[in-house]
């Protein structure tokens, strides 16, 4: 069956300072995964980084229709958004954590310096006529998004170091997974400057946290986070060799975490938490950009992520 699907082009306001950012959102009816979604990262502005990038076209087109929403977002400096990009990408956290903030409230915010009043009028009328909006609105200005309760946090180089600076307790009710693809490990001191350390210290703490969640009895309605890399054997700036060196670092530190922590998870316990939590993928030959290997990598996410398997 064909799901339908509701595509929207638009502009909304950065929560740290108003800049109008381009966002594409894609609203899937009937057939998708309900409560599923995934927000795309995309990489570096300066370097021709922006939304419509082949990582993020590739995963769209084999998910929107999967899941009952989709946002792809140029980060301010790129394509159409306002604004420069900054030296460390605290910046660029904000307009990502803008787009979270709208998943969370179920809603998306128009920029009203971009949209007037007809615009916004117009968009609501062609929503209800598709059978996209239920109920009438009481805020001209706010889209109706439906409720999330898993979200992939797509990261693609520059995008994944952003992506892994959100941390799952910052949204508990959208259910963070993460798929870091390319993560600029070798390069992150030119993307980031003196906030190098700090991108790597909150990454390693995510894998920690995530772990510790899925020990023990949780709620039925807990969510224990789910990480997963995905970098090419041919990358240009890290070699796999590093790649595995780091990812036995972040699996150590968290088996560690958890063998010493009050009371103590026992060994065996500890290594199967931390292999749940973390996972690895290595695409032979592919290098950091993903040019003609961009199926190998999406199979590899979609393969994964588990609620794509319910």
């Amino acid at each position: 069956m064909l799901v339908e699907t509701f595509e929207l082009s638009c502009f909304i306001p950065s929560r740290l300072d108003g800049r109008a950012l381009e966002a594409a959102v894609v609203l899937a009816g009937s057939g998708a995964q309900a409560g599923a979604a995934v927000v795309y990262v995309h990489p570096y502005p300066p370097l021709g980084g922006q939304l419509r990038n082949n990582v993020a076209q590739e995963l769209s087109a084999r998910l929107d229709r999967r899941v009952a929403l989709s946002v792809a977002f140029n980060l301010r400096g790129a394509g159409r958004s306002e604004g420069r990009t900054s030296w460390t990408g605290t910046a660029e956290q904000d307009d990502l954590r803008s787009v979270l903030d709208m998943l969370a409230a179920g809603r998306l915010l128009l920029h009203p310096r971009t949209h007037s009043a007809a615009d916004r009028r117009s968009l609501l009328a062609r929503m209800r006529a598709r059978g996209f909006l239920s109920h009438d609105v009481d805020e001209l200005g706010a889209i109706p998004l439906p409720a999330v309760s898993r979200t992939l946090l797509c990261g693609f180089s520059y995008g994944a170091m952003l992506a892994a600076s959100v941390a799952p307790a910052e949204y508990p009710q959208l259910g963070l997974d993460y798929a870091l693809i390319s993560f600029p490990y070798s390069v992150l001191w030119a993307l980031a400057l003196q906030r190098r350390g700090w991108y790597l210290q909150r990454l390693a703490s995510t894998v920690c946290e995530a772990a510790a969640a899925g020990v023990g009895e949780q709620p039925a309605s807990a969510h224990a986070p789910r990480l997963l890399f995905v970098a090419g054997t041919a990358d240009n700036f890290t070699s796999i060799a590093t790649y595995d060196r780091w990812w036995d670092q972040l699996r150590t530190k968290a088996r560690q975490t958890l063998e010493t922590a009050q009371p103590p998870v026992d060994p065996d316990t500890a290594q199967d938490a931390v292999s749940h939590t973390l996972h690895t993928a290595r695409i032979a030959n592919a290098d950091h950009g993903w040019l003609r290997r961009e199926s190998d990598m999406a199979d590899a996410v979609i393969s994964w992520w588990t609620p794509l398997q319910q």
